[in-house]
């Protein structure tokens, strides 16, 4: 409970209102009757920092996402634990009248209180302007890992001037000495302007009753924070020695502190923060001056003297010749407090000059102190053709979310304004960075309607402009944006335009259009568009030209000899044409031609051949490739895998009356070998006709079977079977006697398997009733002429898938004799 009512009251409004630490947006409203709308959290910001005894912290407000810096003192603290009670209580006192003058004092050079003071039991809290960090941790090579703000030479002169501007305000608006001036009290904020802090030491002249204030004898305790003393090496020595209240210490102070920047964080004199030692080294020669420069020399003895006359005051200083440089003045004039104040000529000319000078400051002090002042002023329009060159040159340098963030919400309303037209020439020139530092969809969104509107414009020099960004963004834009959008308003320029350099810069974006349209949109929509072209003059003509030659070899070929090459010849003939030009013309007119012969050429020998085989499969013949048209689908398998092989499996269960040689003649066919054609002839025929096969068939018996068997007849000629080389004769049509010497030759014939068979005379059964029919001759299909061979038998393979296991020997001394069952070994084929 104690704990928890202990939270409450710690509690303070800024810690309710305030997200501190940059926490994540919430979603609360902007305002109150916009429920829903989401908030976008502001960029990231500096780390949290110590000033003095003040830990600073970035937030921002829960509704308005305003920007702050939260300032916080801890009275727990370990090290304000130690101090004595009126140690602390001096601590507290300097911290709240610090807090109470940046309240009170209200001037671009001090740092703006933006929430009061809160004080609660454990904690005093108050919010300030964004802040970067202080000059004390800014100082270049003082000996820190980093400084957390890069300064330069041309930001150091703007902040000591801006601190002059602070000093006179308080030295004669407010009246008070600040008496602390060092780079622990002087804060850079998020601009990058330098702010005057610490006044919580600061020393009015006069009293409440209008009388000089009291002088008060300088003491330095090292018991008690140094932040809440006044050092003694920043102190005037007319103050400490003198016993002098005058403005002009606060020069002093100043110049030590220009002295400390420049010497990475040395003072001019160590005086150990005692008043001995501010004694004994008050007009003596400031050390290490030899390696400034002499403006800056010149400076720093009118600031650190012994007597407060001779220093410059507030106003003055700025006239000195170390402020005289280009950069500082420019920077000068740019002063929101004074640019506001010229006229528009003026800051014509000074936008026009700025461009060259940019290059002369630090990117930090560009991005922070130039660009923003630049943003405001775009809300002049007849300002924004000079003052967009500056800021595209700025934003260069810049990361994608800080353009974002910063520059693209003030370049949004730019991109409809079609009035004056450098505004959207500028825009324009810079498309391509726009596109690589904003987002996808908001480009498209946003950016792309700039695009159109050039297009759109009535001035020629913007729509050619709009026609050089267009190849571009075909590369990087959707392929539908492109089709849908981008092509029908690049046509349409094209169409109603009548002015000669427009009309040629559309057709050079045409030419790298061509690549990213699809045929569809090239056949139906450009070459239609690009056939309407009825000026003469060379220039369109060339660039048309260029056009169709890049289409014609991307569309098809009946779009090139239909659409393409009749518009190419009919404008080679143009009255305006050089000899090169015409020359050119036959170039593409050729190379199109030959393209569209080759490619119709091949269409139709591939249809020629596609009508043959279907014509081929129709009439149940063998295809153009020699194959026949239907092919068994287990052995063309069989034969792409290697797992079927022709000609090796054998069903040693079929019986012999189921083969009746009809594998045979299939194996044949299946291997390649050309199987012997049946075809009738008469005997005073000299020359084979082509007829029917004549079928056999099945015999019943083995006398039968043997009368169905063929005579022998091939070109492998091993071993003759009848030596004296006749031919049996013929066999009378009633019969066949087994007993004849024909019968025992034919089974010395069988002897040898041989399946290469040639019928020459097939003998009928015995006992046929039919008429007797001219002999049939069975020729094997070659293309030498058949010539009548001798009855031979070639010698079986060994092997093979019929061969004899024990091939035996014929004899032929005695062709009567009746082979014995010996002789036929295991292969009897009329057992």
């Amino acid at each position: 409970m104690l704990a928890a009512a202990t939270s409450f009251f710690a509690r303070t409004a800024i810690s309710q209102s305030y997200n501190i630490g940059g926490g994540s947006a919430g979603s609360r409203p902007s305002t109150p009757g916009q429920a829903g709308t989401s908030v976008v959290a502001p960029p990231p910001f500096s780390p949290p920092l110590n000033v003095g005894l003040w830990r600073v912290q970035p937030a921002y407000h829960k509704v308005t996402n305003k920007r702050v810096s939260v300032w916080s003192f801890d009275k727990r603290a370990s090290d304000i634990e130690r101090l004595g009670p009126a140690a602390r209580e001096r601590t507290l006192e300097v911290l709240k009248a610090e807090a109470s003058a940046l309240g009170r004092l209200r001037h671009p050079s001090i740092l703006e209180m933006v929430e009061p003071l809160e004080e609660t039991r454990t904690e005093l809290t108050f919010a300030t302007e964004p802040i970067l960090s202080s000059l004390e941790l800014s100082i270049p090579g003082s000996g820190r890992n980093s400084a957390l703000v890069e300064l330069d030479e041309v930001e150091i002169q703007k902040g000591i001037l801006q601190i002059c501007k602070g000093l006179s305000f308080l030295h004669s608006s407010a009246q008070l000495i600040h008496s602390n001036v060092n780079p622990e009290s002087i804060i850079i904020n998020g601009a990058g302007d330098w702010k005057i802090a610490g006044l919580g030491l600061t020393i009015p002249l006069l009293g409440p009753d209008r009388t000089p204030t009291r002088w008060e004898f300088p003491t330095f305790d090292r018991r008690v924070p140094g932040y809440i003393q006044r050092l003694f090496d920043y102190m005037a020595p007319e103050y400490a020695l003198d016993e002098q209240l005058a403005t002009a210490s606060d020069m002093y102070s100043l110049g030590c502190v220009i002295y400390t920047v420049h010497r990475k964080g040395k003072t001019p004199f160590n005086t150990h923060n005692s008043l001995g030692g501010l004694r004994d080294n008050a007009g003596k020669l400031i050390p290490g001056m030899e390696s400034l420069d002499k403006d800056l020399q010149a400076l720093l003895l009118s600031l650190i003297s012994r007597h407060a006359t001779n220093r410059p005051t507030p106003t003055t200083l700025p006239s000195h010749s170390f402020f005289s440089s280009l950069p500082v003045s420019t920077l000068n004039f740019l002063d929101r407090s004074n640019f506001t104040s010229k006229t528009r000529e003026e800051k014509i000319s000074f936008m026009k000059g700025l461009t060259g000078v940019l290059a002369r400051f630090s990117e930090g002090l560009r991005t922070r102190k130039i660009l923003p002042t630049l943003l405001e002023e775009m809300k002049d329009t007849h300002l924004l053709p000079y003052i967009l060159p500056n800021v595209f040159s700025i934003s260069t340098t810049l990361s994608p979310p800080q353009f974002a963030t910063t520059v693209l919400p003030s370049l949004k309303p730019l991109f409809s304004i079609k009035e004056p037209p450098q505004n959207m020439l500028t825009l324009l020139d810079n498309l391509g960075m726009l596109q690589s530092k904003t987002d996808k969809n908001i480009f498209r969104e946003h950016v792309l309607p700039l695009v159109y509107n050039a297009l759109e414009s009535d001035h020629a020099v913007v729509q050619e402009r709009a026609l050089k960004a267009v190849p571009d963004l075909c590369e990087t834009i959707d392929y539908a944006e492109v089709q849908g959008v981008l092509f029908p308003r690049v046509a349409l320029v094209f169409t109603k335009t009548r002015i000669l350099t427009v009309k040629v810069a559309t057709l050079v974006t045409f030419l790298t259009m061509v690549k990213t349209l699809d045929q569809s949109s090239l056949t139906q929509k450009l070459v239609p568009l690009l056939s309407k072209i009825r000026t003469k003059e060379p220039a369109v003509m060339m660039a048309t030209l260029s056009v169709q030659e890049a289409m014609g070899f991307k569309v098809d070929r009946e779009a090139v000899a239909t659409l393409v090459l009749p518009q190419l010849w009919s404008m080679s003939i143009g009255p305006l044409l050089n000899v090169e030009q015409f020359q050119r013309f036959m170039q593409v007119i050729k190379k199109l031609g030959d393209r569209v012969e080759k490619e119709h050429d091949q269409f139709l020998r591939d249809s020629q051949r596609l009508e043959d085989r279907s014509a081929t499969r129709v009439n149940g013949a063998s295809g153009p490739s020699g194959l026949d048209a239907s092919v068994d689908f287990e052995s063309l398998v069989g034969r792409e895998n290697g797992a079927i092989k022709e000609n090796t499996v054998v069903n040693r269960d079929r019986s012999w009356d189921d083969d009746v040689w009809g594998s045979i003649f299939n194996s044949q066919e299946a291997s390649g070998i050309q199987t012997p054609t049946v075809s009738a002839t008469s005997p005073s025929s000299s020359q084979p006709s082509i007829s029917p096969v004549v079928p056999f068939s099945k015999p019943n018996s083995s006398r039968q079977r043997a009368s169905h068997y063929a005579v022998l007849n091939t070109d492998s000629f091993h071993q003759g079977i009848n030596p004296s080389g006749t031919t049996p004769p013929s066999q009378p049509a009633t019969g066949w006697d087994p007993s004849s010497s024909t019968y025992s030759s034919m089974q010395g014939l069988l002897q040898r398997p041989n399946y290469h068979i040639s019928l020459q005379n097939v003998i009928p059964p015995t006992g046929s009733t039919q008429p007797k029919q001219p002999p049939y001759t069975v020729t094997i299909a070659t293309t030498q002429p058949l010539v009548p061979q001798p009855l031979i038998a070639t010698q079986s393979t060994m092997g093979g898938l019929l061969a004899p296991s024990k091939p035996s020997q014929l004899s032929w001394d005695n062709p009567n004799k009746k082979p014995s069952k010996d002789d036929w070994g295991d292969f009897d084929p009329l057992a």
